[in-house]
C-alpha cells in the first residue's frame, strides 16, 4: 500500500516539479557525460598533459555535488512545505511518523532514480559530442563511439549517493522533529529573516554597497600590481577582496527590499502609478522572505559569469599562444651572453639537428638568421623594466632576414629606406612605445641616424628575440662588425606535420644546454632547451584550452540551472500559495490581461533582482582580469567581445526559465480565476 502511495506522489511531483526534474535530470547528464570523457582512451591519449584533466574534472564535480545537493535538498523542503497538511491529516488518521517519513523519501528516490536513467542517455550523447569538439580542437577525426567500460558508471552512481543521502539525511531530521501543528502551518511559514533591525537595513544596504567597491578596487589593484612587479605580496589582498566581495553580495542582497521601500515608497508619483504598488510590495515581501537563498543565488550568478569571462579568456590565449611560442614548425636556439658561462661546450652542430629533422620529416623551408645588439638602449631605456624581457640592450634583426621571416608565415613584407627602422613588438608593450614615439622619432643606432617609419603588434613572435618583448627591424648595412649575435635561431617549416612525440624524442636526442648564471651575489643554474617543436605546443596549448574551458564551463551551466530552477519553484509555490490575491484583484475589477502583465512584470523584477549585482561585479573583475589576459588576445576589444558574449548567453538561457514560470505561474492562476 505504502509503495503503491509513494509511486502515484511521485508521478504527480513529475507534473508539479517538471522545471526541477528537467535541471536535476541534465546536471546528473553533464556529470556522467564529462565522467565518461575523463575515462575516454581518446581523450587521455590525446596528449600527456590530458592526464591532469582528469583530476580537474572529478574537483570540479566535488563542486557541483554540493551545488546540486544543495538545489535538491531547497526542493524537497518546497515539496514538504507544499504537502504538510496532506501529511498533518495522515498524522490524524493514525498512520506513525516513521511511515510518513519512509513514504515522502521514497517518492523523492523515486524521482531521483527516474532522472538518474534519463541522465544515462544524454550524458551518452552530450559525451559523444563533446568528445567531437574537443577532437575539433585538436584537428583530429572522430568516429562516433558508444563503448564505455564501468568507471564512468560507477563515479556517477556515487556522487549519486552522496547526493540524494545527504539531501534525504537532512529532510528527515527536519520532518523527525515536526508535530501535528508543525505541519498544519508549515506551508504558512517563511524563511528566517536575516534582518531583523529593519530601520538599520538601508544604512547596511549602502555600507554593503561600499564595501562591495572597495573589494572590486582592491581586486583591481592587486592585479595590477601583479603584472606590473610580480614580486609585489598579493595572495592575502585576493583573499580579502574575495570575501569582502561574498560579504557584500550577500549584504546588499538581504537588505535591498527595505532600501527600495524606503526610497520608492515616499515617491507617490511612482508608489501609485499604474500597477507599481501592486508589484513594489509583492517584490519586497519576496526578498524578505527568502533570506539568504536569495544571497546564495545573486553568488551563483557572479560565479557562473566569472566562470564564462575566465573561460573565453582562456581560449583567447590559448589562440594565440602557440603563433607565440611557436611560429615555425621547428626553431633551434644557439644563445650567447656574457652573463651566462656555458659549461661543458660540448653541443652537437646544426648539422646534426638538421639531419635529425630530414629523418621524420621533408623540409619545405629552413632559414638561419641573427639577433644583434650593440649594447646600447636608445628604446628599452624609456620601457619599464617589467614589460621588455631579460635582455638588457636594444635587439635588432636585419630587414632581408625579417622579411624572409614574414614570408614563411605567410605574412605581407615590408619596405625600409635608407634610414628608417620598424619596431615589432608584443602587445603588453605596445602602449609604452606609442608614447615614447610621440616624442622620439630618431635613434641613433651605431653610426646611423633612423626615423621610425612605422610599428605594429599583430602577429609578434618572441620567437624573433629571445629574452625581449620587442624587436628592432633596421636596413642591412646598419648592422656592421660592431655589433654581436645575441641570438643565433634557425628556423624550419616542414611538409608534414609535426607532433608531441618527434619534440619527446628530439629532445632526448638533444638535451637542454645548461648555464650557470653569475649575478656577482648568487649563482643559480638554467636549463635552456635549445629546439621548440610546434606540434608540441600546440598539443599542450590545445590540452590546457580543453582543461579550462571545459571545466570552468561545467560549472557555469550547472549554476545557471540551479539559479533557474530555484527561482521557477519559488515563483510556482506561490502561484498556489498566493493565489487567492490575484482572484480578489480579479474581482475588484482587474482583468485577466491586466493580472497577467501585472504577473510577467512581478516575475520580471523577481528574476532580475538576482543578477543585477552580479553583472556589475562580473564586468568589473572582467576589466581588471584583462591586465593579465589583455596582452595575450588578438586585439584590444576581444576581452569586451568576450564579456558581452557571456552575458547574452547567460541571459539567454535564464530568460528560458523566465517563460516557462511565466507560463506555468499563469496557467495556476488562470485556473483559481476560472473557479
Amino acid at each position: 500500500m505504502l509503495n503503491k502511495l509513494a509511486f502515484r506522489n511521485a508521478k504527480r511531483s513529475i507534473r508539479d516539479y517538471i522545471i526541477y526534474l528537467i535541471t536535476v535530470t541534465l546536471a546528473f547528464s553533464l556529470i556522467f557525460s564529462f565522467n565518461l570523457i575523463i575515462f575516454s582512451k581518446d581523450i587521455l591519449e590525446l596528449s600527456s598533459i590530458m592526464n591532469s584533466f582528469q583530476m580537474c574534472i572529478i574537483i570540479v564535480s566535488i563542486i557541483v555535488i554540493l551545488v546540486v545537493g544543495w538545489l535538491i535538498y531547497y526542493t524537497m523542503k518546497f515539496m514538504l512545505q507544499k504537502r504538510s497538511k496532506e501529511f498533518a491529516t495522515y498524522m490524524i488518521l493514525g498512520i506513525k511518523k516513521k511511515q510518513i517519513i519512509k513514504l515522502f523519501l521514497l517518492e523523492n528516490i523515486i524521482l531521483g532514480v527516474f532522472s538518474l536513467i534519463i541522465s544515462f542517455f544524454i550524458g551518452i550523447i552530450l559525451s559523444q559530442l563533446m568528445t567531437l569538439i574537443i577532437m575539433n580542437i585538436f584537428q583530429l577525426p572522430y568516429q562516433i563511439n558508444f563503448s564505455f567500460g564501468s568507471e564512468p558508471i560507477l563515479l556517477t552512481l556515487f556522487y549519486f549517493c552522496l547526493i540524494y543521502l545527504f539531501s534525504l539525511w537532512k529532510t528527515r531530521r527536519k520532518i523527525k522533529k515536526m508535530k501535528i501543528r508543525d505541519l498544519l502551518y508549515l506551508d504558512k511559514t517563511n524563511e528566517k529573516k536575516a534582518n531583523h533591525i529593519s530601520r538599520l537595513n538601508p544604512i547596511i544596504f549602502i555600507f554593503s554597497l561600499l564595501c562591495g567597491i572597495g573589494a572590486l578596487l582592491l581586486f583591481h589593484n592587486t592585479i595590477k600590481n601583479i603584472m606590473e612587479d610580480s614580486s609585489t605580496p598579493s595572495g592575502l589582498h585576493l583573499i580579502i577582496s574575495l570575501v569582502l566581495i561574498i560579504i557584500s553580495i550577500y549584504g546588499v542582497t538581504l537588505t535591498i527590499s527595505d532600501f527600495l521601500l524606503t526610497v520608492l515608497m515616499k515617491r507617490k508619483k511612482i508608489k501609485y502609478h499604474g500597477d507599481n504598488l501592486i508589484i513594489i510590495r509583492q517584490f519586497s515581501s519576496k526578498i524578505k522572505t527568502m533570506g539568504f537563498t536569495l544571497g546564495t543565488i545573486s553568488l551563483l550568478v557572479t560565479l557562473t559569469w566569472v566562470s564564462l569571462n575566465v573561460s573565453n579568456m582562456f581560449y583567447g590565449v590559448f589562440q594565440t599562444q602557440t603563433e607565440n611560442q611557436a611560429p615555425y614548425d621547428i626553431m633551434i636556439y644557439n644563445i650567447y651572453s656574457e652573463t651566462e658561462t656555458e659549461i661543458g661546450n660540448d653541443s652537437p652542430p646544426l648539422k646534426q639537428y638538421i639531419d635529425f629533422v630530414n629523418e621524420y620529416y621533408t623540409i619545405n623551408e629552413k632559414l638561419t638568421y641573427n639577433v644583434y645588439t650593440n649594447r646600447e638602449t636608445p628604446i628599452r631605456k624609456y620601457i619599464s623594466n617589467g614589460l621588455v624581457g631579460y635582455q638588457p640592450y636594444d635587439c635588432y634583426l636585419k630587414l632581408s632576414d625579417y622579411n624572409q621571416l614574414l614570408k614563411m608565415r605567410g605574412l605581407k613584407e615590408i619596405t625600409l629606406k635608407d634610414g628608417e627602422y620598424f619596431i615589432h613588438t608584443f602587445r603588453d608593450v605596445e602602449e609604452e612605445l606609442k608614447t615614447y614615439l610621440q616624442t622620439h622619432q630618431t635613434i641613433q643606432v651605431g653610426e646611423y641616424t633612423l626615423h621610425n617609419k612605422g610599428m605594429t603588434s599583430r602577429n609578434y613572435t618572441t620567437a624573433w628575440s629571445r629574452g625581449s618583448s620587442y624587436i628592432v627591424v633596421v636596413p642591412d648595412q646598419v648592422i656592421t662588425d660592431n655589433f654581436e649575435i645575441v641570438n643565433q635561431i634557425t628556423a624550419i617549416d616542414t611538409k608534414e606535420e609535426t607532433t608531441e612525440e618527434f619534440a619527446e624524442k628530439m629532445r632526448k636526442k638533444f638535451p637542454a644546454k645548461v648555464y650557470v648564471e653569475d649575478r656577482e651575489t648568487y649563482q643559480t643554474m638554467i636549463s635552456i632547451q635549445q629546439v621548440t617543436v610546434k606540434g608540441e605546443v600546440e598539443s599542450e596549448n590545445r590540452s590546457m584550452l580543453t582543461i579550462t574551458t571545459f571545466s570552468l564551463m561545467y560549472l557555469a551551466f550547472i549554476f545557471i540551472a540551479v539559479v533557474g530552477t530555484i527561482l521557477s519553484i519559488q515563483s510556482l509555490s506561490d502561484s498556489t500559495k498566493y493565489c487567492y490575491r490575484y482572484v480578489t484583484l480579479h474581482k475588484l475589477g482587474m482583468d485577466a490581461h491586466q493580472i497577467y502583465k501585472t504577473l510577467a512584470k512581478q516575475l520580471l523584477f523577481f528574476f532580475i533582482a538576482p543578477i543585477i549585482y552580479p553583472l556589475i561585479i562580473s564586468i568589473s573583475t572582467a576589466y581588471s582580469l584583462s591586465y593579465m589576459f589583455d596582452a595575450f588576445m588578438k586585439s584590444d576589444y576581444s576581452i569586451l567581445g568576450y564579456v558581452i558574449f557571456n552575458i547574452f548567453l547567460f541571459l539567454f538561457i535564464y530568460l528560458i526559465y523566465y517563460i516557462a514560470t511565466y507560463f506555468g505561474f499563469k496557467k495556476n492562476i488562470n485556473e483559481k480565476i476560472k473557479e
